[in-house]
């Protein structure tokens, strides 16, 4: 194995650290507070009824995981019952009132399949890097992916969004190489990867239009273009089919009705989307843009720019140009004018790899003005690292210097750019240290502040004296639903807890979490009304 290899393990190892920190760190997050139960209900039952909005391949992954602890499954329909719309959550929160004392290791043992799914991705990364860069350019465009703080974050949780963005940059790998040698194993091999996207997450089928085009473009021959065809779909199709264990046919029920609900959600979301202060049912044409230049370490946004700038003075003529810019730009266009669901850059994560090989064009361009070019790139590459290791562990509430970090970040974008329950666990911490076991909570997220040992009541909905921590996204007056206020379903509507937000906090606990003293004096400025002893 030779030096650079070496230097990629290395890198890879740093990332698969990070995330794991990550994994063993974060509360458990609304989306992965059900996926991961409801996967092992899958395996358990062989009913794919539940939560069916997204396809269970991923789920199950982590699922499997949950044998090793042989957790406990209440299979009562009464805890399935989504008459409300929170079956799901319904389900998850018994799933952790039985399993409450083993439930912090029983998430962390499942986010290490995600984790295992982010360190493939690298690796494949680095490969198809050597193929279109030199070995210097692939060795930093696998150092900016292991100091991504999106995809750590996201590499780290129990949720899709990382399964999603290997099978599909693997499929378009396969599809490159299915070009490059006609051979239809490769055009079977990207059928059987887009069917393990479209079985994790019903959005990978908007990258199929692109399948046809770039193998058009490369055009093998109009009978290797039909065959290869043919092995792509017949390869979605029975890796789709195996995945829900051939029931149904052509497709099974449950992903139909999966694809049905993502349909009507993608013109609206299910949740109001926020942006810059403003909230919004159908968001905003650039919103992602705005997510990407705020959630993407700045040394990186000046790499992909210059690499698209060497891409287009080029002309696409370049080895591979097409394969790199057309699915990220692709997505981008999909996601910003046919896509309602605002809610954080984690729906852009498939657009990464692409966008780290784009940078990498910038890389080899800066390399060929010698030793000014490789201080360029030296620097950058220590800036980013620098961002990363700054914001750790808390690379889910990342924000670059354009937003100045996740204080004022959070008057750009919330939900998972920053607060998606993940600091429970930190408020703990923040509570053991002062020697109180009670407060005043009102948190974003689904997992029960019992788990962690925290006594809590929910805030006032009037201006009250008294100390209280509200999640960012509270205080910015998100709707939402909370699961663990007992056997019924308790509705926040917009703008409950407010009126924290003309407070200054006396606390920040992680990232998303706001620790507030609300004095006499502060309720008479609030209200207006004469303050009370």
């Amino acid at each position: 194995m030779n030096r650079h290899w070496l230097a990629a393990c290395g890198l890879l190892a740093a990332f698969a650290v990070q995330a794991l920190v990550v994994a063993r760190t974060y509360t458990p997050t609304p989306d992965e507070f059900i996926y991961v139960p409801i996967g092992y209900y899958y395996l358990r039952t062989g009913d794919f009824s539940l939560e069916n909005t997204n396809p269970p391949l991923v789920k199950m992954a982590m699922g499997a995981t949950l044998y090793a602890f042989r957790p406990q499954l209440d299979l009562d329909p009464h805890w399935r019952d989504n008459r409300t719309g929170w079956g799901a959550w319904i389900f998850g929160t018994r799933f952790m009132t039985l399993n409450s004392r083993r439930y912090l290791d029983i998430f962390f043992a499942a986010r290490a399949v995600v984790v295992g799914l982010g360190v493939a991705l690298g690796a494949l990364l680095y490969v198809r890097a050597r193929q279109l860069l030199s070995p210097a350019a692939s060795l930093a465009v696998l150092a900016l992916y292991a100091t991504m703080p999106p995809l750590i974050a996201h590499g780290a949780l129990g949720t899709l969004d990382m399964g999603l963005t290997l099978f599909i940059f693997a499929a378009f790998c396969a599809l490159a190489r299915f070009t490059e040698t006609r051979a239809l194993a490769w055009a079977a091999a990207t059928g059987v990867l887009l069917g393990l996207a479209l079985a994790t997450k019903g959005t990978a089928a908007l990258f199929f239009p692109l399948v046809a085009v770039l193998a058009a473009v490369s055009w093998p021959g109009w009978r290797t273009f039909v065959a290869g065809g043919i092995a792509i779909v017949l390869g979605i199709w029975v890796t789709v089919l195996a995945t829900y264990g051939f029931q149904g046919f052509p497709l099974p029920a449950a992903f139909l009705d999966g694809v049905r609900f993502q349909i009507n959600a993608s013109s609206a979301g299910e949740f109001p989307a926020f942006l810059n202060g403003r909230w919004s049912q159908t968001g905003w044409w650039y919103y992602y843009l705005v997510a990407l230049a705020l959630k993407t370490p700045i040394a990186m946004i000046v790499l992909l720019a210059l690499g698209l700038g060497v891409i287009a003075t080029r002309r696409l003529r370049g080895r591979g140009d097409l394969w790199m810019m057309l699915p990220p730009l692709f997505l981008l266009y999909f996601l910003s004018f046919h896509y309602g669901k605002n809610y954080g850059v984690r729906y852009l994560l498939p657009a990464f790899p692409f966008f780290l090989l784009i940078a990498g064009c910038a890389v080899d361009w800066l390399l060929r003005f010698g030793q000014r070019g490789r201080a360029v790139v030296g620097g950058l590459l220590a800036w980013q690292v620098a961002a990363c290791l700054v914001t750790t562990p808390h690379h889910l509430a990342y924000f670059n210097e354009f937003a100045a970090g996740p204080d004022r970040g959070r008057r750009h974008l919330l939900d998972s750019n920053i607060d998606w329950g993940q600091d429970l666990g930190a408020l703990k911490k923040y509570l053991d240290a002062r020697g109180e076991k009670q407060t005043c909570l009102a948190y974003f997220g689904h997992a029960d502040p019992h788990v962690y040992g925290i006594e809590y009541t929910f805030p006032p909905v009037q201006p009250a004296p008294g100390r209280c921590a509200i999640s960012a996204n509270f205080l910015a007056g998100y709707p939402y639903g909370i699961t663990y206020a007992g056997d019924r379903v308790l509705g926040v509507r917009r703008g409950l807890w407010s009126w924290y937000d003309g407070l200054r906090p006396v606390a920040r606990v992680g990232s998303s979490i706001y620790v507030f003293d609300v004095t006499p004096a502060d309720v008479a400025r609030l209200t207006g009304a004469p303050p009370r002893s």
